[in-house]
This record gives structure tokens, sequence and C-alpha cells, in this order.
């Protein structure tokens, strides 16, 4: 079982069995979105940089250019929790 689906399948069972995050847990978590978008924003930035062009760089671009997709993927699995976890704090008050 890759890492990933692991983490997601355990974020999913704790908040579906257990109360979901608070409402502090919740705004932190909200504001790791915030900064994970920023740290995209600033690899994109640096991987398009046309400095690091020419044969002795296109690694490092390719690199920054990778660890932008993690960061981005990240990011979306990060917002897609906290959006699970409100919901269902939101469920438990309707």
């Amino acid at each position: 079982m890759k890492t990933s689906t692991y983490l997601a399948a355990m974020a999913r069972a704790h908040v579906a069995a257990d109360p979901p995050l608070s409402a502090n847990e919740l705004a932190a978590l909200k504001q790791s979105i915030v900064i994970l978008s920023g740290v995209g924003t600033l690899l994109a930035q640096c991987a398009r940089n046309p400095a690091l062009s020419g044969p002795g760089l296109e690694d490092v671009r390719q690199t920054l250019s990778r660890m932008r997709v993690a960061v981005a993927t990240l990011e979306q699995r990060t917002h897609d929790f906290a959006k699970a976890a409100l919901m269902a704090w939101e469920s438990r008050f309707e």
C-alpha cells in the first residue's frame, strides 16, 4: 500500500469515526494550504527562471518542476482533507 493511500484511508477513518478537527486545527490546516500554495508558486517561478537554462542546470530545472508538482499534489490532498473535516463537523450540528 502506498503511503499516500494509507494516509488518505487513515484520514477518512479519523473523520468518520472520531470527532473531526476542532476549529483551531481546521484553521491551521487551511493556513497550511495557503502556505503550500505559496511554496508551489515560488517553485514554479524558480523553474521558469532563465538563469537556470543551460546544459548543466537542466537537471535543477527538472527537479524544481517535479517538486512543484509534488507540492501541488500535497496542496490538493490537504485541501480535500480540510473539506472533508469541515463537512463532517458541519454534519454533526445539523
